[in-house]
């Protein structure tokens, strides 16, 4: 990760149980967390992001229960990464260094 930020940018997102596009924001890392309240998983991934299903396939998400986070992720920008959730309403954080 690089040695030195310029600005920090935080926000939130509200889940759904149909995969997401994450906000337009460039950057160099981010940190994305599931709320402690969230009564299902989020999980994160690429475009074609699903929950996982128990078959091997490339698009399950990285599974994120209540209050887990990623750690930093080295992204150019956030919106590289969609979400699902288990549940409407099941909603993440974010943290973003620029």
């Amino acid at each position: 990760m690089a040695n030195f930020f310029t600005q920090v940018l935080s926000g939130e997102v509200q889940g759904g149980t149909t995969a997401a596009q994450l906000p337009d924001i460039p950057c160099a890392a981010v940190n994305i967390k599931a709320l402690a309240d969230n009564s299902g998983n989020v999980y994160i991934g690429g475009e074609n992001v699903t929950k996982p299903d128990g078959i091997t396939d490339e698009t399950s998400g990285f599974e994120l229960d209540a209050g887990q986070e990623t750690g930093w992720i080295e992204v150019a920008n956030l919106n590289w990464l969609w979400m699902i959730t288990d549940n409407n309403g099941d909603d993440i954080t974010y943290m973003v260094l620029k």
